[in-house]
């Protein structure tokens, strides 16, 4: 059923009738669940972004080991060769004598090189090493990344199933009201009441029946930022209540939190390995000091004519080898400029290393606060749920015996729903804390006793 049949049952139906049609249509959508959430949030753009990265540093450690493997080439190439007439002498009266005529040949050839480098000052070297502690630095960058792609799913999951089950509180509501303009039409009909608590309950229902449709319209905006961050068209999906939600469970003790986030959290083993990286990129700079030598072979045939080159394999050879050495003595200070640089950026990745840490441990101070906090105050909101429903049933029965007004009901059964809303929102909030928790440490961590 869509929103034109919808338009089409307004003229008639009543504000109630009209309520639950909407409430039909929006809740009729396919299940998800934050299983299906947390692996869909790997192919968040980000985190395809931090995947690619890692595929580019892994070519970039090949392209590192090929320094270290020689290099064969082969060339072959066929051209003509044209030499005009060319003068020889001048004779007594001034005549220029041909000494040449003009000649056409034709070029055959074929090259076959190696070179192989053996030495470099050990570039080579501490560059496959550099490379390898760089794919291990994207690897740390990629975990890292799905982690806050996955928390950032998980809060947006989250709101959606704390809007729906908010959704059913503010329905039951409505059920309560529309009963309680039942027990004042009766009362006022039978002369126990005034005809204004009749009204007052009427005018209660169709505002709460006002916060069901703006809740509606907050599940589709909430519906919309879940599937735009999993990259997903928008879709009427209705997420699924976990079947692991943990509300009892206290928040763990900060030295076990804390040593367990230096020792798996991604971000610092990315941040060791860059910093092996740069360490290294001291060592390269230094290898300009030092010579290069390689060993090179080569083949050559060349002739002038395709019958040459072709039917006498025995004519026309040659072949060379040798080794190159070449050494920068002074080159305007270069070397140094760059050892320089590559110390300046040992110093920087030592200093995020250290900040790394500190901001480790007030992220994680902050999330475990933020868990008891709501554990807490989730306790309370339960607490309070129970008394607020205590109220209400007080309340609905002193008016159906005609012993107070609309007004004392109607108070009560808005603390009720605050009441409900609040447990419903905490236990929203705890989810999301112990996500958050999860992100920080970067893996499950065990609560106090």
């Amino acid at each position: 059923m869509g929103l034109a049949v919808v338009r089409r049952e307004w003229e008639g139906r009543n504000v109630s009738s009209m309520l639950g049609l909407v409430v039909a249509v929006q809740l009729a959508g396919a299940p998800i669940t934050l299983d299906e959430v947390r692996q869909a949030s790997r192919q968040q753009l980000d985190a395809v972004r931090a995947e690619l990265d890692l595929q580019r540093a892994g070519w970039d450690r090949t392209t590192a080991r090929a320094s270290i493997l020689p290099v064969v080439r082969l060339s072959m190439g066929t051209g003509v060769f044209y030499q005009g007439p060319q003068g020889g002498f001048v004779d007594a009266n001034g005549t220029v004598g041909t000494a040449a005529p003009e000649t056409t040949r034709g070029n055959f050839s074929l090259n076959l090189s190696l070179s192989q480098l053996l030495y470099d000052g050990g570039r080579w070297w501490n560059q496959m090493a550099q490379a390898g502690h760089q794919e291990e630095a994207s690897k740390g960058q990629l975990e890292e990344q799905r982690l806050a792609s996955e928390l950032e799913a998980t809060r947006r999951f989250y709101n959606l199933l704390n809007a729906q089950v908010q959704l059913r509180a503010l329905e039951e509501t409505v059920k309560r009201s529309r009963e309680q303009v039942e027990r004042a039409r009766g009362l006022y009909e039978a002369g126990r009441s005034p005809r204004s608590a009749l009204l007052d309950a009427e005018v209660n229902l169709g505002n709460d029946e006002i916060q069901v449709l703006r809740q509606q319209q907050s599940i589709v905006s909430l519906r919309s930022q879940l599937l735009q961050w999993l990259g997903r068209p928008d879709a009427e999906v209705e997420a699924q209540v976990p079947g692991t939600l943990d509300f009892s469970t206290p928040a763990p003790a900060w030295d076990a939190s804390l040593e367990l986030a230096r020792r798996q959290r991604p971000l610092f083993h990315a941040l060791d390995e860059t910093l092996r990286a740069r360490g290294l990129a001291i060592s390269l700079a230094r290898a300009d000091y030092w010579p290069r030598l390689s060993a090179s072979a080569s083949y050559g045939r060349s002739a002038p004519s395709a019958d040459l080159f072709f039917t006498e394999p025995e004519l026309q050879n040659s072949v060379s080898a040798g080794l190159n050495l070449s050494w920068d003595l002074f080159n305007g200070f270069a070397h140094k400029a760059n050892e320089e640089r590559a110390r300046i950026e040992l110093t920087r990745a030592e200093k995020e290393q250290v900040q790394a840490v500190v901001d480790l441990e007030a992220e994680l101070k902050r999330t475990l606060q933020t868990l008891e906090s709501e554990l807490a105050v989730l306790k309370i909101s339960e607490r309070n749920l129970e008394f607020a429903k205590q109220q209400e049933r007080l309340e609905t029965e002193r008016f159906s015996a005609g012993a107070n007004t609309s007004l004392d009901v109607r108070n009560a059964q808005i603390k009720l729903t605050q009441a409900e809303l609040g447990v419903v929102q905490g236990k929203a909030n705890v989810a999301v804390a112990r996500a958050a928790l999860y992100r920080v440490v970067g893996g499950k961590v065990e609560s106090s006793p």
